[in-house]
């Protein structure tokens, strides 16, 4: 066992445990849950993806569990979310236990991923452990593309691969697309080194690429693979080669010219991805496509070289109106285009089916035009995850001028006939992030009545009340009446301040509020709340027993457009008697997200710099990752003269080095939006809420 595994925990909890089948794979075994004793009621839950999701695992491997038990803890102060020790899997409360009567569909979704990821680590990590940590990725991307894996089997309702998307993939294209990332596998040698390595290139993108493979490998395939690799290295150490060995025989069946390591190390050796712009050929039919490094900002100079030029082999996928085509184009990085050639009636093209590839693509106006009418009018050829993709490709291409603003603005235009919860998941974070660009500005109001033109039909088909809906569905009904209310349509503004001073005056009378529903009506309510109702929501949040339920507490004490009030709460989180230390960096950042609260944080946390490292330590990547955090909406020369004043003071970052990095980079593309974007986007909005007028 791997030193790093090796856990003891002494404690008087209470267990539950049920038995483990293997089917024939190894030995039957027990699964123990452990937590305090007034906590036992929570712990069904877990216990119940666990087992299956275990299941799920020894008969996808064909690799028996191989130790005699495995238990789970969940441990009231913990400063990780859970660590995979063998044998003995640790969690984070907030990460283990669900009240079936008040967690909402959300908290379960997050338990089950995070129990699912610590047990694929059984294998992946532990049975199998890396050489190195800079193959930290063999541990961390593969449990992060295996828990999506087997909750798909074992909860396919919840449509966890349209989900991998805004969970996993969205997040790490856009870290990826910046100077400040790195590659996959990169040289690590110290302690900070080792702890800034668990990121999201090492989880997210590590998991996209791997889920890339399986695309043009094929399922069956590459399960073999994986099996084999278990098989072959079991109680061993592992370098990325060692796991492309074990793909290579299934790769060569339908592929016996290429070789999968050149095409990996293109992906695994090299920081960032391609962009694919498409365009017609000069022959009837044909599509030529070349490939460019995406980069937000595209006159960024990059001094980092790379021994592939920043070109990549490329599995291209895609569709037409007639369907998804099985045949993957090729695209060699060391050729120019690749050429796609459509039969007789194909009448528009969308490259990348289900964005399973990890690239963006650019198309012509006409070409996007194309498929904005497609998605319009509700072709059935266009999945949840095309939908999502052309969302989330066509606002990246727009930041960084690719594409017009206007024409990205023209696509989320469909969003008024989308009814499904992913791409609605997409829209949300798009939306976010433009009205964080807008406001201060006069563009923000109409930002906020484009945007409740866009709600308002599927708001008007949602209901407040406590209905039996599935986990998607009300994770959809969470979402639409969120944006509603956060970007103030009236009806549901008034709903929300209602709701909220009901369940307030009756000192928390839970079934006032619907459960999927309770972090944003706790958080919108309190956004006009007066000190008097923040102190009532402070000792509700201080008499609060679930831990689920004192996070949604904690985000909304963040929420009031009053700085007094938030200062005080500052004030109040430092006293580990208030807040645990290991939720205070969360109460930060709440605070700071908040656009009233992020003065205060950010002078804060330069002012007490010294106190933070003390408490924390420089190896803590929770302290690194604060400052991206607090400065992601930074768009000013003076905020970027304030961060290297800061940084210049002190120097010395530990695990939190890239992460400075990162932040000085965001605030740089954030300015340059301001400059370059600023008056498209203010004036397109200004056209739509004309025409809505009319």
């Amino acid at each position: 066992m791997s030193t790093y595994l090796a856990c003891f925990v002494v404690c008087n909890f209470e267990s539950k445990e049920n038995e483990i089948l293997a089917n024939g794979i190894g030995n039957n075994f027990k699964l123990r849950s452990f937590a305090q004793k007034d906590q036992m009621h929570k712990i069904d839950f877990a216990q119940d993806i666990g087992k299956r999701a275990t299941e799920f695992y020894i008969k996808y491997y064909e690799v028996p569990f191989p130790l005699p038990k495995l238990d789970m803890i969940a441990i009231p102060d913990y400063v990780s979310g859970a660590t995979e020790h063998w044998g003995l899997i640790t969690y984070r409360e907030t990460s283990f236990l669900i009240d079936e009567d008040t967690a909402s569909s959300k908290n379960k979704i997050s338990v089950a991923n995070t129990v699912a990821h610590e047990l694929a680590h059984m294998w992946f990590g532990n049975l199998v452990t890396m050489k190195w940590w800079d193959e930290v990725w063999l541990n961390e991307g593969f449990a992060s593309y295996m828990q999506v894996k087997s909750l798909n089997a074992i909860e396919p309702s919840w449509t966890m691969l349209d989900q991998f998307l805004t969970r996993t993939l969205h997040s790490v294209l856009v870290t990826d697309a910046k100077l400040s990332s790195h590659p996959i596998v990169q040289t690590v040698e110290t302690p900070d080194q080792i702890t800034a390595i668990f990121d999201a290139i090492s989880y997210n993108k590590g998991a996209s690429v791997l889920r890339m493979l399986e695309g043009f490998i094929g399922e069956e395939n590459f399960r073999r693979g994986v099996s084999d690799y278990l098989k072959k290295y079991e109680f061993g150490n592992t370098v990325t080669q060692d796991l492309l060995s074990s793909m290579e025989p299934y790769f060569k069946k339908n592929y016996p010219d290429l070789s999968l390591k050149y095409i990996m190390d293109t992906w695994t050796r090299q920081m960032g991805y391609p962009l694919l712009s498409v365009k017609p050929g000069e022959q009837t039919n044909t599509y030529i496509v070349t490939q460019s490094r995406y980069l937000i900002n595209p006159q960024a100079v990059d001094n980092e070289t790379s021994e592939f030029r920043y070109r990549w082999y490329i599995p291209i996928t895609y569709k037409t109106n007639k369907g998804s085509k099985d045949a993957i184009v090729w695209f060699p990085n060391n050729q120019d285009s690749a050429t796609i050639t459509l039969d007789e009636g194909e009448t528009w093209l969308k490259i990348n089916n289900n964005q399973v590839g990890y690239y963006r693509v650019d198309y012509t106006a006409d070409m996007w035009r194309s498929l904005i009418q497609e998605l319009k009018n509700r072709s059935e050829q266009l999945t949840i995850s095309d939908r999502s993709h052309l969302l989330n490709d066509i606002f990246a291409l727009a930041e960084s001028e690719y594409v017009p603003y206007a024409v990205a603005l023209d696509l989320s235009t469909y969003l008024n006939v989308e009814s499904d919860f992913v791409p609605w998941e997409t829209a949300t974070s798009i939306l976010a992030t433009l009205s964080e660009r807008l406001s201060n500005t006069p563009a923000h109001d109409n930002l906020e009545k484009y945007i409740q033109s866009l709600v308002k039909p599927l708001y008007e088909k949602q209901t407040w009340e406590k209905t039996n809906l599935g986990v998607i569905a009300g994770l959809l009904r969470a979402r639409i009446l969120s944006l509603a209310a956060t970007y103030r349509l009236p009806e549901a503004e008034e709903k929300v301040r209602s709701l909220f001073l009901a369940w307030l005056n009756s000192r928390s009378d839970q079934a006032l509020i619907e459960t999927d529903l309770r972090d944003f009506v706790y958080y919108r309510g309190m956004k006009s709340a007066t000190q008097e109702e923040w102190d009532k929501l402070w000792q509700i949040y201080l008499k609060e027993e679930d831990v689920q339920e004192q996070a949604k507490l904690r985000s909304a004490l963040a929420a009031p457009r009053d700085a007094n009030i938030l200062k005080r709460f500052l004030d109040l989180a430092w006293d580990e008697n208030n807040i645990r230390s290991q939720d205070y960096l969360n109460v930060v950042s709440y605070i700071s997200s908040n656009p009233n609260g992020t003065d205060l944080v950010w002078d804060n946390v330069r002012t007490n710099w010294p106190k933070l490292v003390d408490r924390f330590t420089l190896n803590s990547r929770y302290l690194g990752s604060l400052i991206p955090d607090i400065t992601e909406t930074f768009n000013t020369e003076q905020r970027l003269k304030e961060m290297e004043q800061f940084f210049a003071q002190y120097p010395e970052a530990g695990a939190g080095e890239s992460a400075r990095t990162r932040a000085l980079e965001t605030v740089r593309n954030n300015i340059k939006w301001s400059t370059t974007h600023l008056n498209d986007v203010s004036t397109w909005l200004q056209e739509a809420v004309n025409n809505q007028k009319h």
